[in-house]
């Protein structure tokens, strides 16, 4: 690890199609002779999570030498985006327009190349996008180079034990259900939020409840392309990792998000520790060494 501090994050607003700003935050690299030396890191929260949580993790691997940006998930963290009747977006939404174009927006602050490799590091809900993303032309465009999960898998319902099951059920009924119905799920419901992942856009919720149901991401919202069938045809390299104490992902429920990549070159590994679904992204020792390796494991390198 390089003991140089890395410089405060700077902030780029990216604009979405909806009039909604989502503040990214920007990692300079520390020990490279510019940005563009290494693959840009680019970072995508969990479900109900602010791209501020992450900053550990940033900080790590901007102070290992790489570029690294953190988004927010639409209606999330610092974004401007709040979910109504009128106001809806789903997977396809994020997939198709928050990625991508927060990626151009990194890349044109940064001074890169369109084409500059850049990898994906998802963190739970953050890979269900992630792995949608994969199988558009946008990818293929960044020069995407491959993903590296953590805690990211299906919500698919059989996958979990039954504590933790019956959760996620009451999750498909509020959120997925009633909120797909409302066209919102408001969140707080008499000053209390019984779900615990704040307000969130009925028509996302409604297909997270299909997902969780069936494991499906067929008939999303505003498709434009078959994403089952195009992600079936994905080669990148993907990594799904977990801790063994996550209870929100277990091993099987990374299995379950595998099987939409069969193509794909993807592993499923348990890493060493008990930092659980979130507290790796605060103590980032264990996945930046794994990151790293992963890196190297499948020659991804922005040296030309």
């Amino acid at each position: 690890m390089n003991t140089a501090e890395p410089e405060k994050p700077t902030v780029v607003d990216v604009n979405l199609p909806d009039s909604s700003v989502t503040p990214v935050e920007v990692h300079q690299p520390v020990g490279r002779t510019a940005a563009g030396a290494a693959p840009l890191v680019m970072l995508w929260p969990g479900f109900g999570m602010g791209a501020s949580y992450y900053r550990p993790i940033a900080r790590e691997l901007a102070a290992r030498g790489y570029p690294v940006a953190t988004g927010e998930l639409r209606g999330q963290g610092a974004s401007t985006a709040r979910a109504t009747r009128a106001g809806r977006w789903g997977y396809h939404d994020l997939a198709a327009e928050d990625y991508p174009r927060t990626i151009r927006a990194v890349k044109s602050h940064l001074s890169l190349l369109v084409d500059h490799p850049t990898v994906l590091l998802t963190h739970s809900m953050g890979g269900q996008v992630g792995v949608l993303f994969l199988a558009r032309d946008d990818a293929r465009e960044l020069n995407v180079r491959g993903l590296f999960g953590v805690g990211s898998g299906s919500p698919h319902l059989p996958t979990f034990p039954t504590p933790m099951r019956r959760r996620l059920r009451l999750g498909t009924i509020l959120l997925g259900r009633i909120g797909g119905s409302l066209g919102f799920w408001p969140g707080k419901v008499a000053g209390w939020d019984p779900v615990g992942y704040g307000r969130q856009s009925g028509q996302h919720m409604a297909e997270w409840r299909r997902l969780a149901l069936h494991n499906t991401f067929a008939e999303l919202g505003g498709a434009d392309l078959d994403y089952p069938a195009a992600m079936r045809e994905v080669e990148l390299p993907v990594l799904l990792t977990r801790f063994a104490n996550d209870l929100d992902c277990p091993r099987a429920s990374s299995t379950a998000l595998a099987e939409h990549l069969p193509k794909a070159g993807l592993r499923i590994e348990e890493l060493a520790g008990d930092l659980g679904h979130n507290r790796w992204a605060r103590q980032p020792q264990v996945t930046a060494d794994r990151f790293e390796r992963f890196l190297v494991d499948n020659d991804i390198s922005a040296v030309r």
